[in-house]
């Protein structure tokens, strides 16, 4: 799992270059700081990662309620 967010951040570091270019400068640094909060820290070796699933088709959201034995309606 480390491998793919690790590659995944890559993929969004790319991306905010290209498109800090063409943003103001004020949004440019709103979107800069957001960023850092989350892409500078080190994955921790030691500490599970926890994930959310896609639930955004309704097989996956039934399927997700029906393993944590929950309904939602």
């Amino acid at each position: 799992m480390r491998e793919y967010i690790e590659a995944n951040l890559i993929v969004i570091r790319t991306y905010l270059k290209k498109r800090k270019k063409v943003l103001s400068k004020l949004n440019n640094n709103s979107i800069m700081e957001e960023f850092k909060e989350w892409s500078k820290d080190q994955l921790p070796e030691t500490e599970s990662i926890w994930t959310l699933p896609d639930l955004t088709r309704n097989e996956r959201l039934r399927n997700f309620c029906r393993s944590i034995k929950k309904e939602i309606r």
